[in-house]
């Protein structure tokens, strides 16, 4: 329930943007949209941001409903890399499929994937968000395409930050039942998105098992993909990500909701501890506390 762009400052945090400045790497964020959102006009700079492109920068860009595409954000990595002496970091947050999914104005993509059957014209929203998804599916297939034709080790890190709008109601028309009387499993399942790290046939060959052995991840969050990407590449890790590591063998995954023991069962916070993966997993996140803590306000009187 906490927003730390908001209200925190950053300056110092560990995150990968700082990590890659202090390998060399050029660091560059891209976000279409108005630069102050979330304060990114701030807190990139915080975090080791080079560059940062917003909607000023990307005006005459390609759009659906009014929405930079996600193919314009990838052509922007593309000029980023291009333009950079050495190698390059780029975190793009993309736009396209933003909420709401129920735009009919100028400009109106063709419905490319909608629901059939029972369920065809019945839900608009969910025809135009899948829609959209497959537009995404096709940029994002462009843009390994083209570096999996590159020379130059290259990996891609891509994830969703949450499900659309819509998935409380489409969660009980799902389960047939309210969303208040979910289930722990129920309500991680309104809160999963997918995610994968590719690597291209120059990035295989020379960091080839560390990739072998990510390539089936279990279930995780989104805490741990900086230190799942440094460990399929085999880049130097920090004292950090190796303790982000050590950290996933007894706490697999965590969000707002609750967290997930080494066995697969996932906990809501605060239950009553049952097993010796759950005492782990309940330790390892007191462990986690005092190291976040550390890491915002320690030193930091003004935090």
């Amino acid at each position: 329930g906490v927003y730390p762009y908001v209200l925190y400052d950053l300056e110092g945090v560990d995150n990968l943007a700082s990590y890659f400045r202090g390998l060399g790497y050029g660091t560059h964020a891209i976000h279409p949209a108005e630069a102050a959102n979330w304060r990114r006009d701030r807190i990139y700079e915080q975090l080791g941001f080079d560059t940062f492109d917003d909607i000023t920068t990307m005006e005459d860009a390609d759009t659906f409903r009014d929405l930079v595409t996600d193919r314009a954000t990838y052509e922007r990595v593309l000029e980023k890399i291009d333009e950079g002496e050495g190698p390059q970091f780029v975190f793009d947050v993309t736009i396209q499929n933003h909420g709401g999914y129920d735009w009919d104005g100028d400009g109106y993509f063709d419905k490319r994937i909608y629901l059939t059957g029972e369920e065809q014209d019945k839900f608009p929203t969910v025809d135009q968000y899948l829609s959209l998804v497959r537009y995404s599916d096709d940029a994002v297939q462009e843009l390994i395409s083209y570096f999996s034709k590159v020379d130059e080790p290259t990996a891609i890190v891509f994830f969703g930050d949450h499900q659309p709008g819509f998935a409380d109601w489409l969660f009980e028309e799902t389960f047939d039942k309210p969303v208040e009387g979910a289930s722990l499993e129920e309500v991680q399942a309104r809160y999963r998105t997918p995610y994968f790290i590719w690597a291209n046939a120059a990035a295989r060959g020379k960091y080839g098992d560390a990739l072998t052995r990510i390539e089936n991840a279990d279930v995780t969050s989104l805490n741990y993909l900086s230190s799942l990407l440094l460990d399929a590449t085999g880049l130097p890790r920090d004292s950090r990500a190796l303790y982000r590591s050590a950290l996933r063998q007894a706490l697999p995954a965590v969000n707002l909701n609750g967290y997930r023991d080494a066995e697969g069962t996932w906990h809501w916070f605060g239950e009553t501890v049952e097993t010796d993966a759950q005492q782990k997993a309940e330790d390892a996140l007191k462990s986690y506390a005092i190291v976040q803590y550390d890491q915002l306000f320690k030193d930091r009187s003004n935090r």
